[in-house]
């Protein structure tokens, strides 16, 4: 009697065993498929696989809980970021203040103007047609350190005037000169408020662009980009 009871024990004992042995590779198991998303997901060179934005792969739909932590990572990591409304057209997020004659270098002295104006923005293309990630009105729908330290918006001198200017865009208010204290440069009326709650189909990809170099010829680049497209 004795033995079957120590039997009943020892396999008892051995159940408990087997049970907590399960729940803990399962532990492990999750806990390594987490720590590798998560690696995954800050690795920037994840963007380097995808070959253009193409709407039939490679997209999802996200909210401002997607795009506000990315706006603020396009500084750091150097990518674009591009908004699209409905049918794909660039989407205004502000006017820039700056003065195009001064956009980049190479101004003719005869005429005070800069003949690279109008060839120094970058394009996203898709099908066959080009948007500008600004316009001759100074309407920009991107966010890119290349094109804001050629138009020198105000924000580019230190990482802290980046943010401070992303603060501004996303919940509204005024960002000013750093070199200007207390003179404002931009009003915004808040990104935040606009679109919480809309959703965005966003893609990943690069893109090539053109610009002209110090000796006038046309050079062609790519770039990485994130695609927010306005969802209806």
């Amino acid at each position: 009697m004795e033995n079957a009871t120590n039997a009943l024990m020892i396999g008892f004992a051995v159940i408990v065993f087997v049970l907590a042995l399960s729940v803990f590779m399962y532990m492990f198991t999750l806990l390594n498929t987490t720590s590798t998303e998560i690696i995954k997901s800050t690795d920037i060179t994840a963007f380097y696989q995808y070959e253009g934005a193409n709407e039939d792969r490679l997209s999802r739909i996200v909210g401002l809980e997607t795009i506000i932590p990315t706006l603020y990572k396009y500084y750091k990591e150097n990518f674009t970021i591009i908004f699209l409304d409905e049918s794909g057209k660039p989407l205004e997020l502000y006017k820039t203040v700056t003065e195009p004659d001064l956009w980049g270098s190479g101004l003719d002295i005869e005429t005070g103007k800069n003949p690279n104006v109008g060839n120094i923005g970058k394009y996203y293309t898709k099908s066959e047609t080009s948007y500008s990630t600004y316009d001759t009105q100074g309407i920009v729908c991107s966010f890119d350190v290349d094109e804001e330290t050629t138009r020198h918006e105000p924000w580019t001198g230190t990482i802290t005037d980046y943010k401070n200017n992303i603060d501004a865009f996303l919940n509204g208010g005024i960002f000013y000169y750093p070199s200007q204290q207390g003179v404002p440069a931009y009003e915004y009326s808040g990104f935040v408020k606009k679109y919480s709650n809309k959703k965005f189909r966003e893609y990943l990809g690069e893109y090539t662009y053109t610009r002209k170099s110090d000796t006038n010829s046309e050079v062609s680049k790519k770039k990485r980009v994130i695609i927010y497209k306005l969802e209806n």
